[in-house]
């Protein structure tokens, strides 16, 4: 019913390692999972097809990129985050072809940060990035990647190492050149800085929770996300 697609470029595999390790252990082997990569990446234990391609070096190019060689069919394929862990098997309640997770925390964006961004002065983050780039399914279309690709592509080249895809996407809905219904982002892109205890993580999964997935620069993945899986398997194994 579902596939599962990520990104991921670099020598360091530990922080997929682990989502691909959440993925087998809420589904076994009852789900497709993508791995997309530049030409040099190592393939990650577990997925089940790499689809690679000699990416942009500008990161926003690279995903946008690697994201469009994903041929749809009439599933749902879940584009994620890789520094995520699945907690409970997707239940993604079918409507438009496109499906957006919302922003629902909204605040002053700072233009200065990592570079100056004239578009953001003034603004709240809302304003021009209303949707967060961290879920998004996706059936039947082919188009809608390629699309953003091409609106990244024309933006300042700041736009191809910051921000890039969240902006894309914005000026694409903002324009109507897509429909879209949404997802819902306490279900499908849960957001944590810590490691959730298996106290925790019993109630996310008992909220049904399907999806976390660990921002902020204080959130400390690389150490966070192991700890969380460990919690993870004490409850499903």
């Amino acid at each position: 019913m579902y596939r599962i697609a990520f990104f991921w470029v670099g020598g360091d595999i530990s922080i997929p390692k682990c989502y691909v390790e959440s993925i087998r252990m809420i589904y076994g082997d009852g789900i497709e999972i993508l791995q997309l990569s530049d030409e040099n990446t190592e393939s990650i234990s577990g997925v089940d097809a790499v689809i690679r391609k000699n990416l942009p070096a500008s990161i926003m190019l690279a995903r946008l990129e690697a994201y469009s060689q994903v041929r749809m069919d009439d599933r749902y394929t879940f584009f994620t985050d890789a520094d995520s862990l699945l907690i409970n098997r997707l239940n993604i309640k079918a409507g438009n072809d496109i499906l957006l997770t919302p922003r629902i925390l909204d605040f002053p964006i700072n233009p200065n940060y990592p570079e100056y961004y004239e578009e953001f002065v003034g603004k709240m983050i809302g304003e021009v990035m209303p949707f967060l780039f961290g879920a998004i399914a996706l059936k039947g279309n082919n188009e809608f990647f390629k699309t953003l690709l091409a609106i990244c592509e024309k933006l300042p080249t700041r736009f191809h190492r910051w921000y890039g895809d969240q902006y894309a996407l914005h000026k694409a809905i903002k324009n109507q050149l897509f429909s879209y219904d949404l997802l819902d982002p306490n279900i499908h892109l849960r957001i944590t800085k810590t490691a959730p205890t298996i106290w925790e993580l019993t109630q996310l999964r008992n909220d049904g929770v399907q999806l976390i997935t660990f921002k902020g620069p204080d959130s400390n993945k690389s150490e966070n996300m192991p700890i969380a899986l460990k919690n993870l398997r004490q409850l499903v194994q």
